[in-house]
């Protein structure tokens, strides 16, 4: 699997989660099903490995990365990310979006918002928002971010194949153990 990053998760102690992704040439592996074994949000110290994840002892494997000058070039990419709230206008955008997709989830056909803003879809905390209307965990687990995907082409920074779409992490109520997929 990619070692795509480490996120903190906010509290009082010094807890982090390292998120890994199976990255395949031909887009066949399952990276979609938060249970499926292509992905792992590991929550350490104190966290628990899923049972439908294998993992092996190695120093070191793929990161995460972008093209280079070619298409089958690729350039190991590494970032510290300082956070910030988003814009009044942008959360506005955030919010309305979702709202609209949890009316749709909960059968109510709305308009949808009339805004000029392409909604973030990179962001920690909060609530997901979702493509579709099908979700990939239960109710029980707790949003924590949702990262962007990308193809690491031109002005997009890294490769993370969702196919178009957004990838979701989840932590358990206990916070001791992570789920990750993607959607679009």
């Amino acid at each position: 699997m990619t070692f795509v990053g480490q996120f903190p998760i906010p509290g009082p102690e010094l807890r982090m989660t390292y998120l890994f992704v199976t990255h395949d040439e031909l887009a066949t592996a399952e990276t979609y099903d938060p249970e499926g074994g292509e992905n792992a949000l590991v929550v350490q110290p104190g966290g628990r490995i899923p049972p439908f994840l294998t993992g092996s002892a190695t120093a070191d494997g793929p990161s995460l990365w972008r093209h280079g000058a070619t298409w089958a070039e690729t350039v190991p990419v590494e970032f510290h990310v300082d956070l910030s709230p988003p814009s009044e206008a942008d959360a506005r955008a955030i919010d309305e979006e979702i709202t609209w997709d949890d009316s749709l989830r909960d059968g109510m056909y709305r308009d949808p918002p009339k805004h000029d803003r392409i909604p973030l879809r990179s962001y920690i905390g909060g609530r997901p928002l979702f493509w579709q209307t099908d979700v990939g965990v239960t109710d029980a687990w707790r949003f924590f971010f949702q990262l962007d995907g990308g193809e690491g082409w031109g002005d997009e920074p890294y490769s993370l194949n969702f196919g178009g779409g957004t990838g979701y992490a989840f932590l358990s109520p206990d916070e001791n153990e992570g789920r990750f997929y993607w959607d679009r």
